[in-house]
């Protein structure tokens, strides 16, 4: 199938809210390719686009917050921002160096797996009576986060879900819980465009020549806008509720995936 702006425009929504609200952009953008068969090195590429979209709009999101902590040098908050990432960077290393990846992004079964797993991580993320609130973020919980962060290299885990929902488990506050959680996505979400870009361009026979340009651009400008929205609304989300009703929508997508999946090897 080829990248037809209407297409790509709808996947670029997809990434934009998927992203923020948890119930994984990449799990969505998986299903999404394979439901119309969208070439895979093309998808590959434009998964990337669309995730640079949604960089973007965490760090305009963010801006203000990104320059009083340069300007302050908050070294204790960047500390735990590099030992929240570490995690993830030895996860990627692994799945990279063992191959895993290609088989990991082309299994449906994988995203309908994880979005279960998701839908499980939001249900145990809930505040309840007998959970505590530590306030400070420490060094510990923020490692216990970057783990969970590591698991959403799978599709189908969502990273602003598992992330939330682990501190909050850590205790902290709804809103700090958010704040770490988005924070820690700019180094994780700009680390994985940079070297997925580079692993494409140089493995592939794909180039930017033989995409549409206009296109990618028009998906990456759609897929911030609707990203920095989404993460507006889940802030107010969070503030205001809890994950659950998202937790059944996954559990509904999992378990349809699922059966696709069974379906798909029976046939």
């Amino acid at each position: 199938m080829e990248s037809s702006l209407l297409f790509v425009i709808f996947m670029a929504i997809v990434q934009g809210i998927a992203e923020f609200l948890p119930i994984s952009s990449s799990g969505h953008l998986a299903i999404m390719g394979r439901l119309f068969a969208f070439d895979a090195e093309t998808n590959a590429m434009l998964n990337i686009v669309l995730h640079a979209g949604t960089l973007l709009a965490i760090i305009v999101y963010y801006f203000k917050e990104l320059i009083n902590i340069l300007k302050k040098s908050d070294l204790d908050l960047i500390g735990k921002l590099i030992i929240a990432t570490i995690p993830l960077g030895i996860t990627g290393i692994i799945v990279k160096s063992m191959t895993w990846d290609e088989s990991i992004f082309n299994n449906l079964f994988v995203p309908a797996i994880g979005f279960l797993i998701t839908a499980t991580l939001l249900l145990w993320g809930q505040k309840t009576k007998d959970d505590k609130v530590s306030g400070k973020l420490t060094f510990k919980q923020s490692f216990l986060i970057g783990l969970a962060q590591a698991i959403a290299v799978l599709p189908g885990i969502s990273r602003a879900g598992s992330t939330i929902s682990t501190g909050l488990k850590c205790g902290l506050e709804k809103a700090d819980a958010a704040r770490f959680s988005f924070l820690m996505a700019i180094p994780a979400i700009g680390g994985v465009v940079l070297v997925k870009m580079f692993l494409l361009l140089k493995n592939s026979k794909i180039t930017l020549h033989s995409l549409d340009i206009s296109h990618l651009a028009i998906g990456f400008i759609v897929s911030a806008l609707v990203g920095y929205f989404s993460l507006g609304l889940l802030l107010k989300l969070l503030k205001h509720g809890d994950f659950k009703y998202f937790a059944w929508y996954l559990y509904v997508l999992g378990l349809t995936a699922l059966i696709w999946a069974i379906v798909n090897v029976c046939t």
